[in-house]
């Protein structure tokens, strides 16, 4: 019963509802709702039933074992979602991530090795430059040199990292978490699922890989933690000897045109490398002010500043795709079932077929 109470509480959350409001959806008293969750009284079968299609979730998903927990969760500083919203988001990181660990589990203890600390992670930081040195070391210790990054996710992915997308309005960036599994931290990066600002997404994912990665002194005030990350995040993205390769000058003016091409070379934002310029003494305080201030100016036709949604074509959004393999991977060997796939990626069952249908003519070799 005590399983039943936490996945009750944890659905509960991730759906955002607080004990008043369910008990109101599934015509239950809050005292119920409340006995459920903390293990002092058992459902009817019916019951059950009613919190599950109130709650979006499998009748089994109450009775699946927890297998992993959240540590160490920390949001971007300026991010000022309500608790409420925080307590949702982190309630889907963590189904999720017990459904992807449970997907990498199908495939043996051994068959994924643990994620091993770079050695960015002994550095000590104590200014934002050394964040710097240490993004381009975790370049050099990842075989990844100096040219862009096409698929960000798959980079962190590849390394161990779980790159978790969570739903969730303009505010929150993203955050960082560790999950206990088995008896081993994994690290998790969760970012806001972006239809349509990729280099926005792609810059919030390094940005949180750098408060994963960095280590500071404990009296460390929270506002170099923050600059350091950003510092991190952007270097990781855009070395700064790629960035001198384009500008070998110093430009007293800022081509739109030559920074909407670089941002799609890099999936990196023109205001992120306008900012990146000025970080790195390439233009100076007055000319990056400038091209804020014109950026601030100017509207899109629906309104919105430059700032807001730059000009010209978006940077498409990234995905993370390596659940989704394992758990292809796991029916195409006859490990589990398509239905047993279904429950795993938390899709519905016709869906899941249709997608492992495709092409109608691919057949396993």
């Amino acid at each position: 019963m005590q399983a039943f109470g936490e996945r009750l509480k944890q659905a509960r959350l991730a759906a955002g509802l607080s004990q008043r409001a369910l008990a109101e959806h599934v015509d239950l008293s809050p005292m119920a709702i409340s006995k459920y969750e903390n293990s002092q009284m058992a459902p009817s079968s019916d019951v059950l039933l009613r919190l599950a299609r109130a709650l979006g979730v499998k009748f089994e998903y109450f009775f699946r074992p927890i297998t992993a927990e959240l540590v160490g969760v920390e949001y971007r500083k300026r991010s000022r979602f309500p608790e409420k919203k925080r307590a949702a988001i982190e309630h889907q990181a963590k189904d999720e991530l017990e459904r992807y660990l449970a997907a990498e589990s199908l495939f043996g203890p051994d068959a994924f090795p643990s994620f091993e600390h770079p050695g960015v992670s002994n550095m000590v930081i104590g200014e934002v430059t050394q964040a710097e040195a240490a993004a381009n070391e975790l370049r050099d210790e990842w075989g990844l040199g100096n040219d862009p990054i096409d698929n960000l996710c798959e980079v962190l992915e590849d390394r161990g990292v779980k790159v978790i997308l969570v739903e969730a309005a303009r505010g929150l960036d993203g955050f960082k978490a560790w999950v206990q599994h088995n008896g081993r931290p994994v690290p998790v990066v969760g970012v806001r699922r972006d239809p349509e600002f990729g280099d926005r997404q792609r810059l919030s994912m390094a940005h949180e890989l750098g408060h994963l990665l960095l280590s500071f002194a404990e009296d460390a005030p929270q506002d170099l933690r923050e600059a350091a990350a950003f510092r991190f995040g952007a270097a990781f993205i855009l070395p700064a000897v790629a960035v001198r390769r384009q500008f070998p000058g110093s430009p007293s003016h800022l081509s739109v045109q030559v920074l909407y091409s670089l941002k799609h070379k890099w999936g990196f934002s023109m205001s992120a490398w306008a900012r990146r310029l000025r970080d790195l003494g390439i233009i100076t305080e007055s000319t990056y002010k400038r091209f804020c201030m014109t950026f601030k100016r100017n509207r899109a036709d629906n309104g919105e500043t430059w700032w807001s949604r730059e000009p010209g074509k978006p940077v498409k959004p990234e995905i993370p795709r390596r659940f989704q393999r394992l758990v292809e991977q796991a029916v195409a060997q006859d490990i589990i079932s398509t239905s047993k796939a279904a429950d795993l990626l938390g899709k519905p069952l016709i869906e899941v077929r249709r997608e492992m249908k495709w092409p109608q003519e691919a057949q396993p070799v």
